[in-house]
């Protein structure tokens, strides 16, 4: 970011107000010196808003603007840089990415800890094991390769320090800014100053989240540093996929997911008794809102009407619920892997479409390059 004030320029601060140097001409020197001696508007005035020109050091300071609106209105005036500063400000204090949200984010949770467990193989053998979500979080971190950043994130994480002493410093004092002394300064000083009232402001206007993320990381202050790291990981992610099991967050605001299972490739029969080989699919069901289960993918089956992705499966007697429970999104895949799988009768031809072409021609999907 290309710094406010130049750090050779030398300036003046004089009542909240910066005052850049004058650089005129025979005229406007002339034109100064009438001024001043007349008293009028400048450094000789009462009111110090009045002053449109002083005089320091034998230099002439023409008035700028108000320091205090300039931080209060940045993010209006040069928006880039002020994000840029923001984030600097939020890298800072590990605030950038709004992690902490998203870490107890209670849809998150559930698919992590309740649905994933119900498709994934925890353990061998036929007896089906309850894993704990320590567990489960172990398994994850055995199953994915995490970047070593996020476990270095994860000590930064736990430390609530700097969060406490944020808010303390903070305190009652939100709103205000204080402002640089009176008189001459580089433009290096007041560059410090400029950011540092930008980083005030920030904090200033995050307290309700930053008090937010204090309660967050004090409720995992116990937990192993590798599950913090998996944790955050999986949050900024906002995607995971395990032993064909996946969810993807598809907006964070309102915390919706299209939580998926491969379908594996499969065989289908058609009247006459040949085998048609589908690839593997995502059947998908949505967190959001009630829906049938659909295919990802741009995808092909008798129970599809079209050729395209994310076709919802043909499904008779399949009514979705306003909740959408942890029951129901495990029954609404599994009712859409079932349907693909196995729900075609090849003597009944039923769906949209037949996999062998029909005497009557009748304008359809082709499956002849499934034919094995």
């Amino acid at each position: 970011m290309k710094p406010l004030f130049d750090s050779g320029l030398e300036l003046v601060v004089e009542s909240d107000f910066i005052y850049f140097p004058l650089l005129f001409d025979p005229d406007i020197e002339k034109e100064i010196q009438t001024v001043f001696h007349s008293g009028e508007n400048t450094g000789q005035s009462n009111e110090p808003e009045s002053k449109t020109v002083i005089k320091l050091e034998e230099k002439y300071f023409i008035k700028g603007f108000r320091l205090d609106a300039l931080v209060k209105n940045y993010d209006v005036i040069d928006p880039y840089s002020y994000q840029t500063m923001k984030n600097e400000c939020f890298r800072r204090y590990q605030l950038m990415r709004e992690v902490d949200g998203m870490i107890v984010d209670g849809t998150l949770r559930t698919i992590l800890f309740q649905v994933m467990p119900h498709f994934i193989k925890k353990n061998k053998g036929l007896k089906r094991k309850k894993l704990s979500d320590e567990e489960i979080l172990d398994l994850v971190g055995q199953k994915i390769d995490i970047p070593e950043s996020y476990f270095q994130e994860a000590k930064t994480f736990t430390d609530i320090a700097p969060l406490k002493e944020i808010l303390k410093n903070i305190g009652n004092q939100t709103g205000t800014l204080e402002l640089p002394e009176n008189g001459l300064t580089s433009g290096r000083k007041l560059q410090d100053w400029f950011r540092s009232a930008v980083h005030a402001k920030v904090l200033a206007d995050e307290v309700e989240r930053i008090t937010k993320s204090l309660q967050v990381r004090q409720q995992f202050s116990r937990i192993k540093p590798e599950h913090i790291a998996t944790l955050l990981y999986i949050a900024d992610a906002g995607a995971l996929e395990i032993d064909g099991f996946g969810f993807i967050r598809k907006n964070a605001d309102r915390k919706e997911y299209h939580v998926y299972k491969h379908s594996g490739d499969y065989v289908l029969k058609d009247y006459y008794g040949r085998n048609y080989l589908f690839p593997d699919c995502r059947v998908a069901v949505s967190t959001y809102m009630p829906s049938k289960p659909f295919v990802m993918e741009k995808y092909k089956h008798p129970f599809l009407l079209e050729y395209k992705s994310g076709q919802e499966i043909c499904l008779k007697h399949f009514n979705p619920t306003d909740e959408m429970t942890t029951q129901r999104i495990i029954d609404t895949l599994e009712e859409g892997l079932t349907a693909l799988r196995y729900g075609y009768d090849h003597r009944r031809r039923n769906g949209y479409h037949s996999l062998d072409k029909l005497w009557v021609h009748i304008p359809t999907i082709d499956f002849d390059d499934y034919l094995i």
